[in-house]
């Protein structure tokens, strides 16, 4: 049973996603839930428990916005806590907020959908936190698939090969934001496959540059093979820019 006298948390932050191995610990590197722990251990003495994520990004993918749910017995010290978790440290973590929240509030629970972010440059200038680019994009058929990703389907296509999540999967905006260096896609659903979402920017670049028709890419999404696609477009130019929480609904 729940104990009711908990100070339970919702932590909000972002992180630069090319100093971690990803969100989960993984034995041996840099995670980001290392780096939480070890910034909650400096902000209170206090054991923080049920450490849990919303958004479990893959290595290399960056955040402006994920979220963290943990609790702590009392006695306990809110404001010192809150303060002390919101100090800028050199942890590869962002605009760290701490929020006292409600003993049901849990972060699996937070998302009724995700937007990324995906930058492509074209040109030619390197770009840590994006896709580098050879050759010119044809916007229309990349626009015109952007159009077809939208709705609910099957997307084994677009997914890990090891993938075991249910692949029926709503996407709800597919924009493509174009500028002098390049473009910008902004991708948002009710939930995504691993490598789902690099996929998805591998094929519509692909296409753009003539490498694969309009219509194979098409017809491949609506096979829900679960072969045929690119490999995923790098993690450095991807990056989970909100999650939308029930309340944004």
């Amino acid at each position: 049973m729940a104990r009711l006298d908990r100070h339970q948390y919702l932590l909000k932050f972002g992180y630069d996603g090319s100093l971690f191995y990803g969100v989960p610990n993984q034995p041996g590197h840099p995670t980001i839930e290392l780096a939480l722990r070890a910034r909650l251990e400096a902000a209170t003495p206090e054991r923080a428990r049920a450490l849990c994520f919303t958004a479990r990004t893959d290595r290399g993918v960056h955040a402006v916005e994920n979220y963290a749910t943990c609790w702590f017995l009392p006695p306990f010290d809110d404001a010192v806590f809150e303060a002390a978790m919101s100090v800028n440290r050199d942890d590869g973590l962002l605009s760290v907020v701490a929020e006292r929240t409600g003993f049901h509030t849990h972060a699996r629970n937070l998302s009724v959908g995700k937007w990324y972010g995906y930058r492509v440059r074209t040109d030619g200038v390197d770009d840590p936190r994006a896709w580098t680019i050879e050759g010119s994009l044809e916007r229309g058929p990349m626009e015109e698939l952007a159009a077809i990703f939208i709705g609910q389907h099957d997307f084994s296509a677009y997914c890990f090969k090891s993938s075991s999540q249910a692949r029926l999967k709503t996407i709800v905006r597919v924009d493509l934001v174009w500028d002098a260096a390049g473009l910008t896609i902004n991708i948002e659903g009710d939930g995504f496959l691993r490598h789902m979402v690099r996929k998805m920017v591998a094929t519509l670049v692909a296409v753009g540059l003539g490498e694969f028709e309009l219509e194979w890419a098409a017809n491949l999404l609506s096979s829900a093979s679960p072969r045929g696609t690119p490999m995923g477009a790098p993690a450095c130019g991807l990056t989970l820019m909100a999650i939308r929480r029930p309340s944004d609904a």
